[in-house]
């Protein structure tokens, strides 16, 4: 229903709204006054939180960034971590609801290899997890410590390889 008011109103302006651009300012003339109308598109992006600190504060309490909810709009949160932008909160919440247990020191050390790939190119959430699951395997095993770069570069290139002769 959102969407159609966004519709409705777009096209009462005359302006082009885009459905993945989270707000839009739009710019209206009446005679010699001008004013602001802010448009709040449902697009995906709406509820989707990136930055590191900001993901710390949607995790820990939503109506600090969000002042609507996104099941009222039949959508979900979502916070991104496979970027360079990410915070090791964000990544502990994710290692939390793929239910493993991992330190904070332990996630901290995830969390910069996350980065270190994101700086190649953005990770999927596939990515993230199965990096997520690769280091917490490696650490159960005794096969990793926390900084060990070298023995993870191993542990993900072994993982991949069995992926691929799986498939």
């Amino acid at each position: 229903m959102l969407r159609e008011i966004e519709n409705l109103v777009a096209e009462a302006v005359e302006v082009n709204v885009p459905f993945s651009n989270p707000i839009t300012y739009v710019h209206l003339s009446q005679t010699q006054a001008s004013r602001w109308l802010t448009i709040c598109v449902s697009g995906y992006v709406a509820f989707t939180h990136k930055a590191g600190i900001h993901a710390k504060a949607i995790l820990n309490n939503p109506s600090t960034y969000e002042i609507l909810k996104p099941e009222d709009f039949g959508l979900t949160r979502y916070v991104s971590i496979g970027h360079r932008l990410t915070g090791w909160n964000a990544v502990k919440s994710r290692v939390e609801q793929l239910g493993l247990e991992l330190t904070d020191e332990e996630i901290k050390d995830a969390t910069a290899k996350i980065k270190e790939l994101a700086d190649v190119r953005t990770q999927s959430m596939d990515d993230v997890d199965s990096l997520l699951r690769v280091y917490h395997s490696g650490i159960q095993s005794g096969a990793l410590e926390v900084g060990q770069k070298e023995a993870l570069d191993r542990l993900l290139q072994e993982h991949r390889a069995a992926q691929l002769a799986a498939a």
